[in-house]
């Protein structure tokens, strides 16, 4: 009996697309071999009897290599079905990748719609997962203007959209300064007026400093929360309806949730 062979990986495209790089250079046999993603709770992880602990180091040649061979070797459907599910907050995403890339590299673009297979639909529940969030972001990211007239949004997603939902702000707001902070994952989205938007980790950003509104904003959010209530009809309430379309999650970031 083999012993199995697991790939811990940091959570992040770069370092999945590297274990799964690895795991196949190895020869050891894909059954034998598994992607796991570290995760990121700081809780002891639970080790299995009978199994290698391999930790990857993030090597970006590797990744690059990977990431080329989904491209012409399967599709570039494929390609962003797979950068969908690297983003996503499941922590079987890694070996769902890797199971999915087995299958596709055997049978091609075909892969995409083999929905019969565990592992092709597993990628696209992940996928949707992903994509529903980042609509729903789309209509619920809400900005302040600070004193030093940056605009600041701040979220807390389920999975790592920041970089999914900032081509679109980017474009909306191109003459504006501003910050999208992700508070669980402590990153955060700069653009500057004028310039395309980076991604960074924020553990360096003093966001506090960011919060003070503006007396403009302060005009402007009373304003908003007034109308919130003002057009409510009180025999029209409807929380279910609410909650469906307006999530308790979004709402701790939503003006007019506030107070």
């Amino acid at each position: 009996m083999l012993t199995k062979r697991i790939y811990v990986c940091e959570n992040s495209i770069e370092c999945i697309f590297t274990g799964i790089y690895d795991a196949w250079a190895s020869n050891y046999g894909h059954d034998n071999n598994r992607i796991q993603v570290e995760e990121s709770n700081n809780e002891p992880e639970t080790m299995e009897l009978f199994s290698e602990y391999i930790h990857v180091k993030t090597d970006n040649e590797k990744a690059i290599k990977v990431a080329n061979s989904i491209r012409t070797k399967i599709s570039e459907e494929a390609f962003q079905m797979v950068c969908s599910a690297a983003w996503s907050c499941s922590s079987k995403k890694g070996d769902i990748i890797y199971r999915f890339l087995i299958l596709g590299f055997s049978m091609g673009s075909k892969v995409v719609n083999h929905m019969g297979d565990q592992n092709v639909m597993m990628i696209f529940e992940l996928q949707r997962n992903v994509t529903y969030e980042v609509h729903h972001f789309l209509g619920f990211l809400r900005f302040i203007e600070s004193d030093s007239n940056i605009l600041l949004a701040k979220i807390k997603p389920q999975n790592d959209v920041l970089r999914l939902i900032a081509p679109h702000f980017s474009d909306r707001l191109s003459n504006e300064n501003f910050i999208i902070y992700d508070e669980k994952r402590k990153s955060a989205i700069v653009h500057r007026s004028g310039y395309s938007w980076i991604y960074t980790l924020a553990d360096h950003l003093d966001i506090n400093k960011f919060e003070e509104y503006s007396e403009k904003e302060q005009e402007f959010t009373s304003l908003w929360q007034t109308f919130f209530d003002t057009i409510a009809i009180e025999e029209r309430r409807n929380y279910k309806l609410q909650r469906n379309n307006a999530p308790l999650r979004f709402r701790n970031n939503m003006t007019e949730f506030k107070n």
